[in-house]
C-alpha cells in the first residue's frame, strides 16, 4: 500500500490489477475479581469476545437434555440461511448500481480460503466458550439471539464490503490513488467527508488498540491460571513473557502470511469443541442441571455480549482488500459465518445441557479435571497469539501511512518495523500500567465495538447508496441501526456500573 492510502488495507507486497485496466495516474488492580473482569471482557472485546481467565470454582449439578439436537440442526442449516441472504443482496438495484462502475479492480493475493480463515479468526476465538455461561444468563431463548445477531453481522459486513467495493471502483475510474487500497475510514470519507473519516478513524482504532491491550492480558491471565507460579510469580509477569512470542507475530508481511496463524487459532478452537463433544458422548459430566426457557431480565446483557461473538468489521476491508477476487467476499462471509455461528450453537448448546446455571465463564473451566482440560486451557493460550497481528493490522498501515509522510529518508521496511514494535509496546504497556483497563475499555468497547461493527457500516450504506434502495431494503438498515443501537445502551448500562463498582471498591 505504502504511503498513499491512510487506511484499513492490508500492507499487501503486490497489489495487481486486471490486464484490462489502463495505468491510472498507574498498575493495573489485581485484585479485580476475574468474574467482573471476565463479564466486562465478553462485552467490550469484538475478537476474542471473552473473559480474562477467572479463577475456577466448582461445577454444579447440569440438566435438560433438549438442546443439543437442535444445535445441530440449526448449525447444519447455517449455510442455506446465509447464502439465501447473499443471493437476495446480489440481486437487489443497489448492487447493479455499484455494478455500474465497472473499471476493474485492483487485489491481492489472498485464496479464497485464506480469507474464509481469516475471517473466521477475526470474529472467533475464547469468546466462543462463553457462549454457555450467556445462555446461562438468557436461557434457551439465547440461541434465538445467538442467530439473530449472526445475520445481522453477516449483513453489515456484507453492507461493508459493497460500500469497499464502490468506493474502490470509483476511485479508480477517476484516477486519484488508483493503486491505493481503500480502508474501513476512507469509505466514512466517501460518504460524510472528513467528519466522516475522523468518526470511523477514531472508533477504529480506539477499539483496536484496546483489543491489543486485551489480548496481552488475557494471555498473561491464561498462563498463570494454567501453570501458576512455578515460572512467574503473577500474571503481570506471564504477560510480559507471553509477549516475547506475540509482538514478532506483528512484523509479518501481509494477510496471506497472517491466514497461518488464522489456521493455528481455528485449530485451537476445533480442539476444544472436540473436548466438549468428547465429553457429552462420554457422559464425563454431572446429571440434572437446571435450566430455563428464558431468562428476560438479564436478556438485554446478553443480547449485547452475544453480539461481540461476531464482531470485527474494522478488519473487514483489509480482508477484502487482500483477496485474490475480491467479488467472492460476500461468500467469504457466508462461509465464515455459517462455520462461527455453527461451532457457536454447539459449544452454546451442549454447555448449558450439561452444566446449567453452573455453566462458567469460560465453559473449559467446566470439563472434569485430568489431561483433557490441560489440553484445552494449553490451546487457548493459541488464540490472543494467533489474533494480535491481524486485530493491529489497521492501526499499522493507517500509522505507518503518517510515519512515511512526516519521517523522511527511512527505508520502508524499517519504517513498518519499528512502527508496529512501537504500537505493540504501547499496547502492552497499557494492558500492565493503565488502572482498571478493562472496565474502561469495556465502557468503550460496549458503545465503539457495536458502532463499528453495526451502526457505522449501514449508516455509510445509506448514504453511499442514496435513493438506490428498495423500500425494503431502507426498512431492514434501519431495523439493524435500531438493534445495535439497542445493543450499545445495554451494554454501556452495565458497563459504566461495573467501572463505577470496581472504582468505588478500589
Amino acid at each position: 500500500m505504502g504511503a498513499q492510502a491512510p487506511g484499513l488495507a492490508s500492507p499487501l507486497r503486490s497489489i495487481q490489477k486486471p490486464p484490462s485496466q489502463s495505468a491510472v495516474s498507574a498498575p493495573r488492580c489485581r485484585s479485580q475479581p476475574r468474574t467482573v473482569l471476565r463479564q466486562q471482557y465478553s462485552s467490550s472485546i469484538p475478537l476474542t469476545a471473552a473473559s480474562a481467565v477467572l479463577t475456577r470454582s466448582s461445577p454444579s449439578h447440569p440438566s435438560g437434555r433438549g438442546g443439543c439436537r437442535d444445535a445441530v440442526v440449526a448449525a447444519s442449516s447455517a449455510a442455506a440461511s446465509f447464502d439465501a441472504s447473499a443471493d437476495e443482496l446480489d440481486s437487489l438495484p443497489s448492487i447493479a448500481a455499484a455494478d455500474a462502475i465497472e473499471t476493474g479492480e485492483a487485489h491481492g493475493n489472498a485464496t479464497f480460503t485464506q480469507a474464509v480463515l481469516n475471517v473466521i479468526n477475526i470474529v472467533t476465538g475464547v469468546g466462543l466458550l462463553s457462549v454457555p455461561f450467556a445462555l446461562r444468563r438468557a436461557g434457551w431463548a439465547g440461541l434465538g439471539i445467538l442467530w439473530l445477531m449472526g445475520f445481522v453481522m453477516n449483513y453489515t459486513g456484507k453492507a461493508l464490503g459493497e460500500c469497499h467495493k464502490v468506493v474502490t471502483k470509483k476511485r479508480q475510474r477517476e484516477g486519484s490513488n488508483g493503486t491505493a487500497l481503500v480502508g474501513y475510514e476512507d469509505i466514512g470519507a466517501e460518504a460524510f467527508g472528513a467528519p466522516g473519516r475522523a468518526v470511523v478513524a477514531t472508533s477504529m482504532y480506539i477499539e483496536l488498540m484496546g483489543t491489543c491491550a486485551l489480548l496481552f492480558i488475557l494471555e498473561g491471565d491464561n498462563l498463570f491460571q494454567l501453570l501458576g507460579p512455578r515460572f512467574a510469580p503473577n500474571s503481570a509477569t506471564y504477560m510480559l513473557l507471553a509477549a516475547m512470542v506475540m509482538i514478532p507475530t506483528v512484523w509479518l508481511p501481509d494477510l496471506k502470511t497472517l491466514s497461518g496463524l488464522g489456521m493455528v487459532g481455528v485449530a485451537a478452537t476445533l480442539t476444544v469443541t472436540a473436548a466438549v463433544a468428547y465429553t457429552l458422548i462420554s457422559g464425563s459430566f454431572p446429571v440434572g442441571a437446571v435450566t430455563s426457557a428464558a431468562n428476560w431480565t438479564s436478556m438485554p446483557l446478553v443480547f449485547g455480549i452475544l453480539a461481540f461473538v461476531y464482531s470485527g468489521h474494522g478488519v473487514f476491508p483489509s480482508v477484502r482488500a487482500s483477496m485474490q477476487q475480491p467479488e467472492d467476499f460476500p461468500k467469504v462471509l457466508n462461509v465464515a459465518y455459517a462455520t462461527v455461528a455453527g461451532l457457536c450453537t454447539f459449544i452454546g448448546a451442549t454447555g448449558y445441557y450439561m452444566y446449567g446455571t453452573a455453566a462458567k465463564d469460560l465453559i473449559t473451566f467446566n470439563l472434569p479435571a485430568g489431561l483433557l482440560a490441560t489440553l484445552c486451557a494449553s490451546v487457548i493460550l493459541v488464540n490472543p497469539i494467533a489474533k494480535l497481528a491481524i486485530t493491529m493490522d489497521p492501526v499499522g498501515v493507517a500509522a505507518n501511512t503518517w510515519a512515511a509522510s512526516a519521517i523522511q529518508g527511512v527505508p520502508a521496511g524499517v519504517r513498518r518495523f519499528v512502527v508496529r514494535t512501537l504500537l505493540a509496546c504501547a499496547c502492552l504497556a497499557a494492558a500492565r500500567y493503565v488502572p482498571f483497563l478493562a472496565y474502561f475499555m469495556s465502557l468503550i468497547g460496549s458503545f465503539l465495538t457495536i458502532a463499528v461493527s453495526v451502526v457505522l457500516p449501514i449508516s455509510l450504506h445509506l448514504k453511499i447508496f442514496q435513493g438506490k434502495l428498495s423500500k425494503q431494503r431502507l426498512a431492514w438498515n434501519w431495523l439493524v441501526i435500531a438493534i445495535g443501537v439497542a445493543c450499545a445502551l445495554s451494554g454501556t448500562t452495565a458497563s459504566v456500573k461495573a467501572l463505577l463498582a470496581s472504582t468505588a471498591s478500589a
